[in-house]
């Protein structure tokens, strides 16, 4: 998951602004206190308004003042604006952050800020939460915002404080609120990722067993293994690669691509590997070309399949030089066949392109 600060503070300030509107502009219920907690909130009401204004113009510093006025100045007692108040002018700050400026004292307090309020909004939360006599609307409406911080926090703590227990404390706080959501098992493995040290402090089974998660959940989605996988193939582990490569393909295995897919990781070590044995190179060249008729048997004019076939008997010939004439001849053969389809797959889209234009001019 790729938590960056402009487009996730843009979009969650957009549906909070939506909110505590409703909130300020709905009619006042009667205040307890009475004239001075009415003008308390008239004076909240015009200090948001000036603050969205500001946020809308992007001077964020005027923002800030605004939305700080209106925190003092709204209902202690309704956390929905208390918690949206907070965020805002958290946000503010954050987009006042720069994180490729060094050595600003200005800078750093931007980032301080907006960490106290991001913290202060899911304060206020929890605090409403544990109170019964809370509705669920307004419950709802509060979670809102405890989701929003904590997606900014567990992106500042990983992005701009380096902080593995930060992140990682976020991330799961994000996954307790969304356990359903795939997206935040990747930004957790992502955290492991970014600060794994094999010698210091190895992560990358934390980062497996998050990756694992999404397949637990979609065991029918064949992308779900195949994350799996290059992440075991990042990290040098060939033979767990191919375990969840086959576990993917098995998902559809009327579908030439999975076979394919294994076949390619089958070259590409063959290729690319100078520690393997003469034994282990020929083992994997008939192994790829093993998927690789099983692709084809579902699909003969996969192009790419063919390309790929070519590919590894010209491997095959490196190994079998007795036989290398024939095997690149073969080799050439599925080479010519791929190009011959290609350029008349691409003839036939070229020519209902053509149709299609010549039909439309003519309405």
């Amino acid at each position: 998951m790729a938590l960056t600060k402009k487009t996730t503070v843009l979009i969650s300030v957009g549906v909070a602004l939506a909110v505590l509107i409703g909130l300020f502009i709905s009619p006042l219920p009667p205040l307890r206190g009475g004239l001075p907690n009415y003008i308390d909130m008239l004076q909240a009401m015009r200090a948001f308004g000036k603050a969205n204004e500001a946020y809308g113009r992007r001077e964020y510093e005027e923002a800030i003042r605004y939305y700080q006025e209106a925190t003092e100045n709204a209902p202690g007692d309704n956390p929905l604006i208390q918690t949206t108040l907070h965020f805002f002018s958290a946000s503010s700050n954050h987009l006042l952050y720069s994180p490729t400026t060094f050595d600003d004292p200005q800078n750093e307090e931007y980032l301080d800020n907006a960490l106290d309020g991001y913290e202060d909004t899911i304060a206020v939360v929890e605090e409403a939460l544990a109170d019964p006599s809370l509705g669920q609307a307004a419950r709802d409406g509060i979670r809102l915002y405890e989701r929003y911080a904590s997606e900014q926090l567990a992106g500042i703590h990983r992005d701009h404080l380096d902080d593995l227990e930060g992140a990682e404390y976020y991330f799961n706080r994000l996954i307790e609120m969304n356990p359903d959501t795939p997206e935040l098992y990747y930004g957790l493995a992502d955290v492991y990722e970014r600060f794994h040290d094999p010698d210091l402090n190895p992560l990358i089974d934390k980062a497996i067993a998050a990756y694992e998660v999404p397949v637990e959940m979609n065991p029918d989605d064949p992308i779900a293994y195949r994350q799996v996988a290059n992440l075991y193939n990042k990290y040098g582990q060939f033979d767990e690669t191919m375990v969840w490569l086959e576990r993917a393909r098995d998902v559809n295995p009327d579908n030439p691509e999975g076979y394919y897919l294994i076949a390619t990781y089958y070259w590409d070590k063959v290729y690319r590997d100078p520690d393997l044995s003469e034994r282990e190179r020929r083992e994997f060249i008939d192994l790829g070309l093993v998927q690789l008729d099983e692709a084809l048997a579902r699909n003969d004019e996969y192009v790419d399949a063919l390309v790929y076939k070519n590919l590894l008997l010209r491997e095959l010939a490196k190994v079998d030089p007795r036989n290398a004439s024939a095997l690149t001849a073969e080799a050439d053969e599925y080479r010519s066949r791929a190009i011959a389809i290609r350029d008349r797959m691409a003839g036939e889209a070229a020519a209902a392109a053509a149709a299609a234009a010549e039909a439309t001019a003519e309405r």
